[in-house]
């Protein structure tokens, strides 16, 4: 009762200055909210960055692209870069924006939604900006809750998809082969051993202590990375079942393998206790969570070799992996200020200059185009570097070549989304586990996991044995208690639909 009244507090103060700051930003759109103003709107544009800072020619780019706004649909906007910490302090303290950028990770979108934090756009956008109603479509459900639309979807890569990143020299170039599009996470063990004998002294496959990258997208965390439901699942009665990440058998299928290639010296020994992998170690097979034609490791002088992607996870969907990017409007928004953050949203999506210029910077000093993709040129690698996401749909910006060797495919998100067609999709609709009442044994079982999880996660150990000696451990410590608490809230939570 003591958090629904302060949110209804906060929220009034969030109303009032609103209220005060609409009238100060010259004339409202049309009914139609298409042409252009004599005196622009300016919004207020909260976006994200790691440590809350802007990228160096930040100022010069929005001055461009303010240009380009103010003169097809009279908005400009004031764009603050704020970390995750300085979201939710901004947020709880009520200083005003217009609208924000949100997710599941950052700025919570469904927390926020539910809170009445964000303006309901359901019945505004189709008749405001149909042609951004019509470029999200079919993906509303991704910025709706409890059937009310609260925030517009920057369509990026919903789906998680992890790649093997293969030495495409060595292993084409060099050997004659040709690397599939896609491979079962078994048929590595071949490419392993090939390098092995011609490289006795080296690891083909260095991993770190916290293990394969992306391995665990094969399931959707529910608590921690020990209580987990297999995306293998979905669909089925055991969809929404919670279960111990010890009876993935997916999971523990490349975990058993990983054991089997430490054994046979493909794996580096001291894999348990390394933190990280340098690139300056020329490993010929890393891992990576990315979307199919993504170029961002294709880079020969940043790893030594050309990089060839090879899918061996997914396309694994849930709604925690489609929220990586929206945008929401400000709940205490006049119509008119609201009217404007859809016009703007909406050339996000239909105005590639408009849409590049954020996304990359300034042609011809930040980035050029080449075969209808872009380069980033040095100054804008070294002065415009931000993901693409926090300034707008990815869907609608030219796709990026590593160079001109390097060509990126520029339908790429087609096909990207074509294969989506296949995604398996959770079946947990977004639930968030509340740990309030099994905070301490979470603790105990953070603390087992983080003392006893890296052997098992490398292949150092025999993979059944150090699970199962994980897991008495676990279950010592409210293992069991922790799951049914958290089975009793998705059981409860999907009952509402």
């Amino acid at each position: 009762m003591k958090k629904r009244c302060m949110a209804l507090i906060l929220l009034v103060i969030v109303m009032i200055c609103g209220c005060s700051n609409a009238g100060n930003n010259g004339e409202g759109l049309s009914s139609e909210g298409t042409e252009a103003l004599d005196t622009p709107i300016e919004l207020v544009w909260w976006t994200y960055s790691p440590d809350g800072t802007a990228p160096d020619d930040a100022e010069e780019v929005l001055q461009r692209a303010n240009e380009i706004s103010k003169e097809k649909i009279g908005v400009t906007v004031k764009m603050i870069y704020k970390s995750e910490e300085q979201f939710d302090l901004d947020l709880q303290t009520g200083e005003y924006y217009d609208m924000t950028f949100s997710c599941d990770w950052c700025n919570d979108f469904d927390a926020n939604a539910g809170n009445g934090y964000y303006y309901d756009i359901t019945e505004l956008v189709e008749k405001t900006a149909p042609k951004l109603y019509k470029a999200v479509d079919p993906w509303w459900e991704i910025g709706s809750l409890h059937g009310k639309i609260y925030g517009v979807p920057m369509l990026k890569d919903l789906g998680a998809e992890v790649f093997f990143r293969m030495n495409s020299d060595y292993f084409e170039t060099e050997k004659g082969l040709t690397l599939p599009e896609e491979m079962a996470f078994a048929d590595l063990e071949p490419y392993l051993e090939m390098w092995k004998e011609d490289h006795p002294d080296d690891y083909p496959f260095f991993i770190p202590s916290v293990g394969l990258s992306g391995a665990f997208q094969v399931h959707e965390r529910i608590v921690s990375k020990y209580l987990v439901i297999p995306y293998s699942k979905a669909g089925t009665p055991d969809g929404t079942k919670i279960i111990p990440v010890f009876d993935d058998e997916e999971y523990m299928g490349m975990l058993r393998l990983l054991h089997k290639w430490y054994g046979l010296s493909y794996i580096n020994p001291d894999a348990a206790t390394t933190t990280e992998v340098p690139k300056s170690i020329k490993t010929p097979v890393r891992t990576g969570t990315a979307w199919t034609g993504f170029m961002g490791w294709s880079d020969p002088e940043a790893y030594g070799f050309n990089v060839k992607l090879v899918r061996f996870i997914g396309p694994n969907m849930s709604r925690s992996t489609q929220q990586g990017s929206l945008i929401a409007i400000n709940a205490a928004a006049s119509h008119e200020k609201a009217q404007a953050c859809l016009k703007y949203m909406e050339l996000l999506y239909t105005d590639k200059e408009l849409r590049d210029t954020l996304a990359y910077g300034i042609e011809g000093k930040h980035f050029e185009y080449y075969e209808d993709t872009v380069i980033r040129t040095v100054e804008g690698n070294e002065h415009y570097m931000q993901d693409a996401f926090v300034t707008g749909p990815a869907v609608s910006a030219s796709v990026v070549s590593a160079d001109k060797d390097n060509p990126a495919d520029p339908d790429q998100w087609k096909k990207v989304y074509d294969g989506y067609k296949s995604a398996r999709i959770s079946d947990t609709r977004g639930f968030s586990f509340d740990p309030t009442n099994v905070e301490a044994e979470i603790a105990a079982l953070d603390a087992i996991w983080n003392s006893y999880s890296a052997e098992l996660v490398t292949g150092t150990s025999d993979t059944d044995e150090a699970a199962k000696e994980i897991l008495k451990q676990m279950e010592a410590a409210g293992l069991d208690k922790v799951r049914e608490e958290a089975q009793r809230q998705l059981d409860e939570y999907l009952s509402q639909f």
